[in-house]
Parts: C-alpha cells; sequence; structure tokens
C-alpha cells in the first residue's frame, strides 16, 4: 500500500480497502489479546509483568518502523508532531490499561469494555472533529451496545478490578482513535504508528519503576513475537483505515474481533459460552456490517 495520504478523487475505491484492512485488523487485534492473556498465565508460561509485556510491545514496533526514517514518503517524523505525540500518549495509557484488563477479567469482558469506545470515539469525533453520526452509525452503536450487554450481563455489585481496567482502556482508546482519524487527513500512516509505539516505549518503562524484570522462558519468547507481530500488523491496517472510514465506522468494524475472542476464551480458558453470549455476538456482527456498509456508500 503506498504510505502517501490520497485525497478525493481515489477515496471510494480505496474505502472498500480499507473496510477489508479494519476487518483484517480485527483478527489481528484478537491474536494479541490471546497471545498476552497467555503471558500473564502460568499454565502457558513464566509470568511477565504488564508493564513489560507492554514495553515489549511498543519497542519492537519503534523498531520495525524505524528503516523507514530513510524512506522520504513514509514521512516518518510527521509534520503535527504535538498532535502525533498526544495520538502516542493516549493510545500507549490504552494498551497498557487494557493488557491489565486482560490479566485481571474474563477475556470477553476484556476485549468487550475495551471497546465502549464506540461510545466514547463518536463523542470525541463530534467535539473535536465536527464529524456528524450518520443514521446507519447511529443504528450501528445501538445495535452493538445490545450485544454487548448480552455478551457482558453486568452486575454493579460484583465489578472486578479488570473490568475497571476495561473501562479505563475504553475511554482512552476512544480519544485515541479520534486523534488517528484527525492526524490521518495529512500524517501518513507510518508516522501515526511510529509516534504510537515510539511514545508507548517510556508510558510502558514508567509503570515498570519499582518492579523486578522477568526474563521470559522459550515459550514467553515465543508469545511475545507472536503478541507483537500481530499487534503491529493490526494497528498499522487499522490506521490505514481511518483514512476513509469515520470514527463511528471503524470502531464498528473492530468489534467483530468479540467472536474470536470470546471462542478463544471458551477453548483455552474454560470461560463460559451462555446463548446470550452467542446471540450479542451476532447482533455485534450485525452492527459491524451495518458500518462497513454505510463506509462504502457514504460520499
Amino acid at each position: 500500500m503506498s504510505l502517501e495520504p490520497r485525497h478525493a478523487g481515489s477515496s471510494m475505491p480505496r474505502r472498500g480497502l480499507a473496510v477489508a484492512a479494519m476487518f483484517l485488523a480485527a483478527l489481528l487485534f484478537s491474536l494479541m489479546t490471546l497471545t498476552t492473556k497467555m503471558l500473564g498465565n502460568a499454565s502457558w508460561t513464566k509470568p511477565l509483568p504488564t508493564g513489560e509485556v507492554t514495553l515489549a510491545r511498543f519497542g519492537l514496533g519503534a523498531l520495525a518502523m524505524m528503516p523507514l526514517l530513510w524512506y522520504r514518503p513514509a514521512r516518518l517524523l510527521g509534520r503535527d508532531r504535538v498532535g502525533l505525540v498526544w495520538r502516542g500518549l493516549s493510545g500507549g495509557l490504552a494498551v497498557y490499561t487494557y493488557f491489565l484488563a486482560i490479566r485481571y477479567t474474563t477475556l470477553t469482558n476484556a476485549v468487550l469494555l475495551n471497546l465502549t469506545s464506540i461510545v466514547f470515539a463518536p463523542l470525541c469525533a463530534w467535539a473535536v472533529l465536527k464529524e456528524r453520526m450518520g443514521r446507519a452509525a447511529g443504528l450501528g452503536i445501538v445495535v452493538a451496545a445490545v450485544g454487548i450487554a448480552l455478551v457482558t450481563r453486568p452486575r454493579v455489585d460484583a465489578l472486578r478490578i479488570g473490568d475497571l481496567y476495561g473501562l479505563l482502556s475504553g475511554a482512552l482508546a476512544g480519544a485515541a482513535l479520534t486523534a488517528v482519524r484527525r492526524l490521518r487527513q495529512e500524517e501518513t500512516a507510518s508516522a501515526v504508528f511510529f509516534y504510537f509505539s515510539l511514545v508507548g516505549v517510556p508510558v510502558s518503562a514508567a509503570t515498570l519503576i519499582g518492579s523486578r524484570l522477568v526474563w521470559p522462558d522459550a515459550m514467553g519468547w515465543r508469545l511475545l513475537i507472536a503478541m507483537a507481530g500481530s499487534s503491529i500488523g493490526a494497528q498499522v491496517l487499522m490506521t490505514y483505515g481511518y483514512r476513509y472510514v469515520t470514527t463511528a465506522q471503524g470502531v464498528l468494524i473492530t468489534l467483530s474481533q468479540i467472536v474470536y475472542s470470546a471462542a478463544a476464551g471458551a477453548w483455552l480458558f474454560a470461560e463460559d459460552v451462555v446463548p446470550a453470549t452467542v446471540v450479542g455476538a451476532l447482533l455485534i456482527l450485525v452492527a459491524a456490517i451495518v458500518a462497513s456498509r454505510a463506509s462504502v456508500s457514504r460520499t
């Protein structure tokens, strides 16, 4: 794919490609979530501190992008550096709190609560970008919200710390996604992702102050590589996608990862899958399809 931003003349053909990129990003994000859960579970490997896992994720991401410093079309250092740093800070904190949620609550709840960004992102986009939500996006949000309620079946008297981390990660992700949407009007996908990883390194390192580092075992290294690789691929695809879809549509499409994560949680971690979860997952998929159709047809 080209690293240069495209403009109005080719936006319609590119929009269909962007929708496909967003769905593939959701699949890769699910793989990242699964491997992150494994990295904190003694049944799979020697557990690593959450800050260490996020540091590896951002460090490898920044290193992967470094060669593009010598590729001028990538414009890796960007133009709106304040905006890029803000995206990196909000995104870095979102990832750290999300990884905490993955460790301390169920895989399904962590994913779903992180995706409360479907509420925060459109609100941020309306306030910052003056972006109007169309009827299809609004309908998708309502359908997705019903699906989320069916899957989580929340109880106020049984809220876990991991669920709180998940909700906080959703709020931070909403702000970060809105920043991506604004930045991609002028910045390349490479610049947005580079700053996301670069700023995420000190954010992760700060969480390790006073903690004892753990050297991964052989399985831990394999899981770290899989986690970082899937995360990098997903982030690049998502950043590209936001050049051609609205914030609300993009977030709704990423909801398809709930289906993958719920299946992995049931299969590998014995998490319950009840009829309400299946119905909720189907509603979430419907919401994602509605969003993708609106993305393709929107002028």
